[in-house]
């Protein structure tokens, strides 16, 4: 069994651009100890780019098979899928920053990435080479041990005041 730790990344600051990359990133790393995942797909979208756009629709594509669609709403979820080396992760990789709600588990069942709120909020569960390759990337502040996160937000909102 791999040695995982948790943690928070800390994108306060950041672009929204910067926050996909980001979490395309972490995605991409984690991709080999990837075995299932579930995503919305948000209705709107007028603002998204044209990769981001296709990829939605190839997860509304799996939504209407698997998940569930509100046409209502223009909103669908994938419902959890086996993740394979294709099309529909690589959608999924493209999409999960710009959804509400996009998680990643391991064999184990271990949610190794959630995000949400169109990636502002991410947790993920590293390997120590996981955690390597991610830092070396983004740098290791931007990755906040989840045990230490509650103590670096109360100190934040201490010096905001």
């Amino acid at each position: 069994m791999e040695t995982m730790e948790a943690f928070i990344l800390d994108s306060d600051g950041w672009g929204h651009a910067d926050v996909v990359e980001a979490c395309r990133l972490i995605l991409r790393t984690v991709e080999v100890s990837a075995n299932r995942c579930e995503t919305d797909i948000p209705g709107g979208g007028e603002d998204w780019p044209p990769d981001v756009v296709s990829a939605a629709e190839v997860l509304r594509q799996i939504a209407s098979r698997t998940g569930r669609v509100e046409g209502r709403y223009d909103y669908a979820q994938t419902g959890v899928i086996a993740v394979t080396r294709d099309e529909v992760w690589s959608a999924f990789v493209t999409f999960a920053p710009w959804a509400y709600d996009a998680t990643v588990w391991n064999p184990a069942g271990d949610d190794i990435v959630s995000l949400a709120d169109e990636g502002r909020s991410a947790f993920v569960r590293l390997t120590p080479e996981h955690y390597g390759a991610v830092a070396a990337e983004l740098g290791q502040a931007s990755l906040i041990p989840y045990r230490e996160w509650r103590h670096v937000r109360k100190q934040r909102r201490k010096h905001q005041s």
